[in-house]
């Protein structure tokens, strides 16, 4: 296998980590300013922001932790 095949090998390969969903929703356009200036300013990605905001909220409400999988094991 050349150098290049085995670059593109790596590129089709599925990436490890996390399981992700998509989430849509809507936002005051000054919370996506905001969002967008984050984004743009301090080399952040929206989705760890809203991922971290999200956890933070969820955590503020005892909300129970989720598996990887994204399953909630109640106790």
């Amino acid at each position: 296998m050349t150098a290049s095949t085995e670059a593109l090998t790596s590129k089709l390969e599925p990436r490890k980590g996390p399981v992700k969903v998509q989430l849509n929703t809507w936002v005051l356009a000054s919370t996506e300013a905001r969002l967008k200036w984050l984004v743009a300013n301090r080399k952040f990605t929206v989705t760890s922001v809203v991922d971290v905001a999200l956890q933070e909220l969820l955590d503020r409400y005892d909300v129970p932790s989720a598996d990887p999988d994204g399953q909630i094991r109640e106790q």
